[in-house]
């Protein structure tokens, strides 16, 4: 599995970015219900009654009954009711504000979209960089536990002959046990990183897999290059106000646009303050004996204006949780506005350390493996001990762990650099072939 599969597979197998785009389809329906609701809405009404006789006899009483008066017939043991009934908002402070609310809202899925497909962009390079970092590490150390096993037999078959000592021989299977740990431990850390990747993939693998051992080119372009800018350079890549780095990192746009979410709820609360006009037509099949719709109609056509005066302070209640609801969202984007800078800190301090430290690795590779040859030619000839022996050829070991470490740790950090200033489309859309 390439780096640009492993890409495209949490892209589309993702349960958080899937997720995502269920949020922006929700966040258009809700626009569209907020535009809904300013239209009218039409009901039909219809309701069935049926009354005792006592009450039947009440009800139809005709005063006039002893003058030969005859009355209309108004009362009916079974009766039916229907009408249609047509509503309209001309004015609603509420019904106004979820317009603006669901622009919000869009903007926000929008944003927290666009965070999390770069986070599982970052996630997914350093996990596959991880990966590669632990594989040439355990060959390494591999290679270091095939030569101290053979030193060990060797250290064996000597001390058998007489010619090691007891100490000598245990010398050298210290050596092999702890290349022995030393290989257990890093087949653990691969295992753990390709859990790592396995995890951000989503559900599309269904079977173990193994990476092409091999980094995209823009990768390294990438690591040179920023390599290659002084310290005060690298410094100066955060140096950016609020506003630009809000605007370039996603995850803090995100935050942005839930604050003004806050903002405009706080704000809607005042809407109970205000008077709601709202037009109502009405056309009705009067009270009958029967269900047939007859002739007998009436039509009702009203325009009802609402004017809160006193709610018992529940509007006030309820404006007062929206704003200190808000005042909560600002502090917590604030902290986070000021968490990002300090991550933006400790990553370019990191970088400009990894930076020397691979310069310096290199110069202590070569040191150790001159050092190391010195060593070995001189222990042929008897010179030198078994323990300053085991002592270099450790110190050559540690030296190009070191190097492979600050190697691939520079590039993770350079891909976290962009990560944060909204640059990783630099890196990925090259890894993708996208245009």
């Amino acid at each position: 599995m390439t780096m640009e599969e492993s890409i495209s597979m949490a892209l589309t197998e993702n349960n958080q970015i899937r997720s995502m785009e269920f949020e922006k389809e929700k966040a258009d329906w809700n626009k569209k219900r907020a535009w809904s609701v300013l239209f009218p809405s039409i009901n039909m009404y219809t309701r069935y009654s049926n009354i005792d006789n006592k009450t039947f006899m009440e009800r139809s009483y005709n005063p006039f009954s002893s003058l030969g008066l005859q009355m209309p017939q108004s009362v009916f043991r079974e009766s039916y009711y229907s009408s249609i009934n047509i509503h309209t908002p001309l004015f609603e402070g509420a019904l106004l504000n979820g317009l603006a609310i669901a622009d919000a809202n869009i903007e926000m899925a929008s944003q927290a979209d666009k965070a999390a497909r770069e986070e599982i962009i970052f996630q997914v390079i350093r996990s596959y960089l991880n990966i590669i970092k632990a594989n040439d590490i355990l060959k390494l150390q591999r290679d270091y536990l095939e030569l101290s096993q053979m030193n060990y037999e060797r250290a064996e078959r000597l001390q058998r002959a007489d010619r090691y000592s007891k100490t000598e021989a245990l010398r050298w299977k210290v050596d092999y046990q702890l290349q022995k740990s030393i290989v257990a431990s890093s087949e653990s850390v691969l295992r753990n990183s390709k859990a790592t990747l396995t995890r951000f993939l989503g559900t599309g693998l269904k079977k173990p897999f193994e990476i092409k051992k091999n980094i995209p080119t823009i990768l390294t372009e990438k690591s040179e290059e920023i390599a290659n800018k002084t310290d005060d350079e690298i410094l100066e890549m955060i140096n950016l106000s609020n506003e630009e780095l809000i605007k370039i990192n996603s995850s803090l746009s995100s935050i942005k646009a839930g604050e003004e979410i806050s903002r405009l709820m706080y704000k809607n609360t005042f809407s109970s303050y205000m008077p709601s006009v709202s037009l109502d037509y009405s056309y009705a099949w009067k009270e009958n004996n029967t269900i047939d719709l007859d002739d007998n109609r009436s039509q009702t056509l009203m325009v009802t204006c609402n004017i809160p005066i006193f709610k018992s302070f529940q509007n006030y209640t309820v404006s007062k949780t929206a704003y200190y609801d808000y005042r909560k969202t600002k502090e917590l984007f604030s902290d986070q506005l000021q968490n990002i800078r300090y991550v933006l800190t400790n990553i370019t301090n990191n970088i400009i350390n990894l930076k020397n430290q691979r310069e310096l690795s290199k110069v202590n590779v070569e040191f150790n493996e001159k050092n190391y040859n010195i060593v070995a030619r001189r222990k042929e000839q008897g010179l030198v001990s078994n323990i300053n022996f085991i002592d270099a050829k450790l110190n050559l070991q540690n030296a190009k762990l070191n190097h492979i470490s600050t190697y691939y740790d520079l590039i993770s950090s350079m891909i976290e650099l962009y990560y944060h200033l909204g640059k990783l489309d630099t890196v990925y859309v090259k890894i993708l072939n996208l245009k």
